[in-house]
Protein backbone atom coordinates (compact mmCIF):
# COMPACT_ATOMS: atom_id res chain seq x y z
CA UNK A 1 0.00 0.00 0.00
CA UNK A 2 2.84 2.33 0.65
CA UNK A 3 4.65 2.07 -2.52
CA UNK A 4 1.51 2.35 -4.47
CA UNK A 5 1.24 5.89 -2.43
CA UNK A 6 4.14 7.05 -3.00
CA UNK A 7 3.89 5.76 -6.49
CA UNK A 8 0.90 7.95 -7.04
CA UNK A 9 2.76 10.82 -5.34
CA UNK A 10 5.31 10.86 -7.65
CA UNK A 11 3.84 9.93 -10.58
CA UNK A 12 1.41 13.74 -9.46
CA UNK A 13 4.77 15.16 -9.20
CA UNK A 14 6.36 14.74 -12.32
CA UNK A 15 3.13 14.77 -14.04
CA UNK A 16 2.76 18.62 -13.28
CA UNK A 17 5.67 19.36 -15.00
CA UNK A 18 3.55 18.67 -17.75
CA UNK A 19 0.82 20.49 -16.38
CA UNK A 20 1.47 23.49 -18.88
CA UNK A 21 0.04 21.47 -21.85
CA UNK A 22 -3.45 22.03 -22.58
CA UNK A 23 -5.49 19.31 -24.54
CA UNK A 24 -4.07 15.85 -23.24
CA UNK A 25 -6.54 14.69 -25.21
CA UNK A 26 -5.96 13.15 -28.57
CA UNK A 27 -9.09 15.90 -30.19
CA UNK A 28 -7.46 18.98 -28.57
CA UNK A 29 -4.88 20.65 -30.44
CA UNK A 30 -1.72 21.92 -28.84
CA UNK A 31 -1.50 25.61 -28.84
CA UNK A 32 0.89 27.52 -31.17
CA UNK A 33 3.10 29.45 -30.09
CA UNK A 34 4.37 32.66 -32.05
CA UNK A 35 8.46 32.91 -32.80
CA UNK A 36 8.71 35.61 -31.50
CA UNK A 37 11.56 37.98 -29.11
CA UNK A 38 10.98 38.83 -25.99
CA UNK A 39 12.19 42.17 -24.46
CA UNK A 40 14.87 42.42 -21.52
CA UNK A 41 11.47 43.22 -19.80
CA UNK A 42 9.32 40.33 -20.24
CA UNK A 43 12.47 37.84 -20.22
CA UNK A 44 13.26 39.02 -16.45
CA UNK A 45 9.34 39.20 -15.50
CA UNK A 46 8.97 35.30 -16.95
CA UNK A 47 12.41 34.36 -15.21
CA UNK A 48 11.02 35.92 -11.97
CA UNK A 49 7.65 33.82 -11.99
CA UNK A 50 9.64 30.01 -13.15
CA UNK A 51 12.31 31.20 -10.17
CA UNK A 52 8.91 31.41 -7.79
CA UNK A 53 7.39 27.94 -9.61
CA UNK A 54 10.54 26.13 -9.65
CA UNK A 55 11.40 27.11 -5.76
CA UNK A 56 8.07 26.72 -5.02
CA UNK A 57 7.97 22.88 -6.31
CA UNK A 58 11.45 22.18 -4.81
CA UNK A 59 9.91 22.83 -1.19
CA UNK A 60 6.81 20.27 -1.62
CA UNK A 61 9.98 18.01 -2.52
CA UNK A 62 11.56 18.69 0.78
CA UNK A 63 7.89 18.46 2.72
CA UNK A 64 7.93 14.87 0.75
CA UNK A 65 11.51 13.82 1.78
CA UNK A 66 11.17 15.07 5.42
CA UNK A 67 7.61 13.07 5.97
CA UNK A 68 9.65 10.29 4.51
CA UNK A 69 7.42 9.90 1.16
CA UNK A 70 10.45 10.16 -0.87
CA UNK A 71 14.06 8.76 -0.15
CA UNK A 72 16.87 11.51 -0.32
CA UNK A 73 18.19 10.05 -3.91
CA UNK A 74 14.70 10.53 -4.82
CA UNK A 75 14.56 13.89 -3.54
CA UNK A 76 17.81 15.07 -5.13
CA UNK A 77 16.82 13.63 -8.56
CA UNK A 78 13.55 15.77 -8.70
CA UNK A 79 14.94 19.03 -7.75
CA UNK A 80 17.97 18.04 -10.22
CA UNK A 81 15.43 17.96 -12.82
CA UNK A 82 13.73 21.17 -11.82
CA UNK A 83 16.94 22.55 -12.29
CA UNK A 84 17.07 21.52 -15.94
CA UNK A 85 14.16 22.49 -16.27
CA UNK A 86 15.01 26.22 -15.84
CA UNK A 87 18.03 26.00 -17.33
CA UNK A 88 16.27 24.71 -20.47
CA UNK A 89 13.86 27.80 -20.22
CA UNK A 90 16.33 30.68 -20.02
CA UNK A 91 18.27 28.86 -22.86
CA UNK A 92 14.85 29.26 -25.24
CA UNK A 93 14.29 32.86 -23.88
CA UNK A 94 11.56 31.98 -21.57
CA UNK A 95 9.41 30.95 -24.79
CA UNK A 96 7.78 27.35 -24.81
CA UNK A 97 9.59 24.91 -27.08
CA UNK A 98 6.22 22.44 -27.72
CA UNK A 99 6.59 21.59 -31.12
CA UNK A 100 10.20 20.55 -30.08
CA UNK A 101 8.22 17.30 -28.35
CA UNK A 102 8.26 14.04 -29.53
CA UNK A 103 4.51 11.93 -28.07
CA UNK A 104 6.45 8.86 -26.68
CA UNK A 105 2.84 6.65 -27.46
CA UNK A 106 2.00 8.37 -30.52
CA UNK A 107 1.18 5.87 -32.97
CA UNK A 108 -1.20 7.88 -35.77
Amino acid sequence: MRKRLLLLVLSMVMLGFGATMVGAEKDHPKPKFQEVELSEKQTKELKTMYEDLVNQRKGIVEKYKEFGVLSEEDATKMEEHLDMFMEKMQEDGFVPKWQEHKKKDSQD
